[in-house]
C-alpha cells in the first residue's frame, strides 16, 4: 500500500541554532578565503548551501567552483560543531517527537532540507533528533531547492519504499515553492524569522503556529492523504 511521504525541513521546522549555520560559514570563509563577514546580505533561509557559496562568491567578484566545496565544507563543520557544543544554542521546537509518533503506520517521514548532509548530523544531533530520520534529500542532492521534492521520491524508490502523496513540512515561502515545484502538499509552521503574514500569502495547505498546536491537524490532513 502506498503511504505519503512526509519531508521535513530542518531549521526552524525542527530546531534553532541560534544563527550557529551563518556564524560558522562566516568562519569558514574567512578562513579559507580572508573574506570577512561573507554571508552578509546574502538569504540564507530556504537556500541550499551550494547556493549560498556561489552567492557568498558573487559577492565578493569571482565564481564558486564546486571543487573548492569540500575544503569550505570541512571548515564550516568544524565551526559548526564547536559553536554547537554550547547547550544553549541549539532549540528542539516543541511536539516534534509526538507528531512522529502519530505518524508512524501513516506516512513514510524523511528530511528535505538545503543543509548539506554533515550539517544536518550535526544540527540534528545537537537538538536530540540524531537517528530520528532514517534517511533524507539535502543539498548534494539538488543544487536548487525546488529539485527536492523529485529527488525524495527517486531516493524512497530506490529503498523500495511505496510512495503515494508527497508532504513537505518547513516554515518558509521556499518551502511552499519546492513543494509545488514538486507537485507535493506542503505544512508550514510559524517557528521560524517568516512572519505569519508572508507565509499565508505564500499559499500553502495548511498552516500551524507549532506541531504541538498544530498536531492534530497535520496528523488528519496525512491520514486524509493516506485514504485512514
Amino acid at each position: 500500500m502506498a503511504l505519503p511521504l512526509v519531508l521535513f525541513d530542518i531549521d526552524g521546522t525542527l530546531l534553532r541554532t541560534r544563527g550557529a549555520g551563518r556564524v560558522a560559514l562566516d568562519e569558514a570563509f574567512a578562513e579559507l578565503h580572508g573574506w570577512p563577514d561573507a554571508t552578509e546580505g546574502v538569504h540564507i533561509a530556504g537556500a541550499t548551501d551550494d547556493v549560498i557559496c556561489q552567492d557568498v562568491a558573487a559577492r565578493f567578484g569571482v565564481k564558486w567552483a564546486p571543487v573548492q566545496t569540500p575544503a569550505l565544507q570541512a571548515r564550516y563543520l568544524s565551526a559548526l560543531a564547536r559553536l554547537l557544543t554550547d547547550p544553549s544554542r541549539t532549540e528542539r521546537l516543541p511536539g516534534i517527537f509526538e507528531l512522529l509518533d502519530a505518524l508512524a503506520g501513516h506516512a513514510h517521514v524523511a528530511l528535505l532540507t538545503g543543509n548539506w548532509s554533515p550539517g544536518a548530523a550535526v544540527k540534528l544531533a545537537a537538538a536530540g533528533l540524531g537517528g530520528t530520520f532514517s534517511w533524507g534529500v539535502y543539498s548534494e542532492d539538488a543544487l536548487d531547492r525546488d529539485g527536492l521534492v523529485p529527488a525524495a521520491r527517486a531516493r524512497a524508490a530506490a529503498l523500495g519504499l511505496s510512495v503515494g502523496e508527497v508532504v513537505v513540512i518547513g516554515d518558509t515561502a521556499a518551502d511552499v515553492r519546492c513543494a509545488r515545484a514538486g507537485g507535493a502538499r506542503v505544512v508550514v509552521v510559524e517557528t521560524g524569522f517568516a512572519t505569519p503574514e508572508v507565509l499565508a500569502a505564500a499559499g500553502p495547505d495548511l498552516q500551524v503556529p507549532d506541531f504541538a498546536a498544530g498536531h492534530g491537524w497535520i496528523l488528519a490532513l496525512v491520514r486524509g492523504l493516506a485514504g485512514a
